[in-house]
């Protein structure tokens, strides 16, 4: 890794994060369900869904981090599952803390 490119690799590392995180808020905000935890505890729950779904898209990402259009259609796909997986995981989630 060479340090001008620097800012391009904190970008591919960072946004797949920001992404996912902010269809996590657009959901909560715009979208909530019958049963939606708080925002800040479904972000709190969100983190290993998170890391399960980023890793998933690495290989993605890492491919299309040249193609500015490919990497920001990749980064619409992590919001999309930010939006529609994160909310009944981490509901599943608390069930089992609770159950415990």
């Amino acid at each position: 890794m060479e340090w001008k490119y620097s800012a391009q690799n904190a970008v591919v590392a960072i946004a797949p994060f920001l992404g996912y995180f902010l269809g996590v808020v657009l959901r909560r905000v715009a979208f909530p369900g019958k049963q939606s935890l708080p925002l800040g505890r479904q972000i709190v729950l969100g983190i290993p869904v998170a890391l399960v779904v980023i890793a998933v898209f690495s290989p993605a990402l890492r491919m299309t981090s040249s193609n500015l259009m490919a990497f920001l259609m990749t980064i619409g796909l992590l919001i999309e599952h930010g939006m529609l997986l994160n909310e009944p995981v981490t509901y599943r989630l608390s069930r089992l803390s609770a159950d415990s």
